[in-house]
């Protein structure tokens, strides 16, 4: 009888250990499942987050390269415009005959023509400022 008692009680302790291994098991699985599908929802909210990002971003590059080939488009015809300005009051200036004395500077003309030019690239300084 008493062998009989360790017998069950063997069993019983076999039993129990592998009721807990088991439940162990099972809660181990189920656990990593949760910890796994919560992963799996905050990558995929930080990928959307970034993909928001990224596009924001793009569209602000393409926005300032728009805007600086504006400016650059308004530069080079304010550059072209003041060295057109400055070659038309040089050849303005009357050839002087090898026996006469050089005249003097048109010093009017130029200053008027370089105040012309400073006023437009004010003016372009202001466009392209008030530009978003």
């Amino acid at each position: 009888m008493t062998r009989i008692r360790i017998i069950i009680a063997v069993g019983l302790l076999l039993a129990i250990v592998a009721g807990v291994a088991l439940i162990r098991h099972n809660g181990e699985t189920a656990g990593a499942a949760k910890v796994t599908a919560k992963t799996e929802r905050a990558h995929s909210a930080g990928v959307a987050e970034a993909r928001t990002d990224e596009r924001s971003a793009s569209d602000t590059t393409a926005a300032i390269a728009r805007s600086v080939s504006r400016s650059d488009d308004l530069a080079d015809a304010l550059v072209k415009t003041t060295i057109k300005d400055l070659r038309d009051a040089l050849d303005a200036v009357p050839a002087a005959a090898p026996s006469v004395p050089l005249p003097a500077a048109p010093v009017d003309r130029l200053r008027d023509s370089i105040n012309a030019g400073i006023d437009r690239a004010n003016r372009a300084a202001e466009v392209a400022d008030a530009a978003p």
